[in-house]
Formats: C-alpha cells, structure tokens, sequence
C-alpha cells in the first residue's frame, strides 16, 4: 500500500482542467486500493481528447513523450533503464516493499 494513502477513505484526488479549448488532457496517480508494486499497472488514468480519436490522442502523447526526451538529453539525464527498473521492481516485491 502506498505510504501516501494510509487511510483509504480520505486519499483525495482533485483534478482540474482551465479552459474551454484544451487539446486533451491525461491525468495518472496511483490505486490507492493496490500495493505499489505494479505502478504502471495498477495506476488510474483519467485521459480526455475532443475531437481527437484515441488513435489521433496516442500519436499526440507520443510525440510530447518524444519532446520530454529531447529535453532531458539537452540536460544530460541518463537514458531510463526500464530493465533495471524492472528487475529492483522485483527485488523490493520479494522483499515484502
């Protein structure tokens, strides 16, 4: 269980979008109702996109995540490692974490 949500019945989440002519919008925070060893599936996604097919949307979040990329090139971050991310993911789930 989250260390943020200890008490399930009053973990809040309060999401506004300004704006009558927003593109779309994806919101994404944890289950409060699962642990955390699954962050990427057991999260809720809350994601909007009028006028836009969901085909049209994907292609739109993968061009910003193409954007993020970029940026965080010019800053020097170090490339994600998603297998050893994947494999600590697994080690702290054994460990009871």
């Amino acid at each position: 269980m989250s260390i943020h949500a200890a008490d399930q019945v009053t973990a809040r989440r309060l999401h506004a979008i300004t704006g009558l002519d927003s593109a779309g919008y994806v919101a994404i925070w944890p289950d409060l109702a699962s642990d955390d060893s699954g962050q990427t599936k057991n999260s809720v996604v809350d994601a909007a996109h009028p006028g836009m097919s969901p085909r049209e949307f994907a292609y739109v979040l993968r061009q910003l995540a193409d954007r993020f990329d970029e940026k965080a090139d010019t800053e020097g971050e170090r490339p994600f490692d998603a297998d050893a991310l994947a494999k600590a993911n697994v080690h702290n789930a054994q460990a009871g974490r």
